[in-house]
Parts: C-alpha cells; structure tokens; sequence
C-alpha cells in the first residue's frame, strides 16, 4: 500500500460516496486508474464494506444504551453472542475481557423495546445498561 492508496482510503473515509473523478484529481490519477486501486483495495481486505450515517431523531430513535451482559456459564459465550449480534436494536455487540462478557451497543425508538431486549437477553445473563445521555 503506497501514500496514493492511503490518500484514496482518506478521502473515501470522509465521504464513501466520493467519485472516483473527484478522487483522481486529487491523486493525479484518472477515473479507472482509482477504480482499479479500490478495487484491489477491497480484494486485499483493506476496504471491507461501505457505511452510511443515519439521522436516529428523524428515523425515531429516543433511546440509545450500552448494556453490559454478565453470562451465566462460559460455555453460553458463543451462543449469546451469535444470536444478540443479530437483534434489530443491536448496533454492535463486542466480547470483552474481565467479569462482564459482552458489551452491546443498542439504539431503541423508546423505553418499551429496551425492556423487551432486556428481558430477551436476561435468558444469556445479568444485564447492565447506562442510557446514553450524549453523543
């Protein structure tokens, strides 16, 4: 990877919807020269997927919290984390070192569908959530 390939993933982290033109000026390079540069990028597992930003208040979201999850056995560690990671409301579920095993990220429209993702996730074990005030 050499300082135009940093360039592109630069500019493409800023706005993945940038052209490859508007790309190229800045690079020096044409439209197809980056295109084949992002393309190999991707192949390489240097890029690996596309985002975009949503506007949770129009989209309706009220609510968004981190819950700690202490798993009753070790043994349920996979199983939990498999099937949370799937959760509508779940945004990002990690595995953490220490007591506690996950740590999920969860956006909601309100408290009601943070209560029903609580009790869903109480069967893996002890939830612990802080609201998120803040961002």
């Amino acid at each position: 990877m050499d300082d135009i390939d940093h360039k592109i993933i630069e500019m493409l982290s800023a706005n993945a919807r940038e052209s490859f033109a508007t790309i190229g000026k800045s690079v020096d390079l044409s439209a197809p020269a980056v295109g084949k540069r992002v393309k190999q990028l991707e192949e390489k597992g240097f890029i690996l997927g596309y985002s975009i930003q949503l506007n949770h208040d129009k989209l309706g979201i009220q609510v968004k919290a981190y819950i700690i999850l202490k798993i009753h056995q070790s043994s349920t560690i996979r199983t939990a984390y498999n099937q949370i990671n799937y959760f509508k409301e779940v945004q990002r579920c990690d595995r953490i070192t220490g007591e506690d095993s996950l740590c999920i990220l969860a956006f909601f429209r309100n408290n009601k569908e943070l209560v029903n993702l609580l009790e869903r996730i109480s069967q893996y074990g002890v939830p612990s959530t802080s609201i998120i005030l803040e961002s």
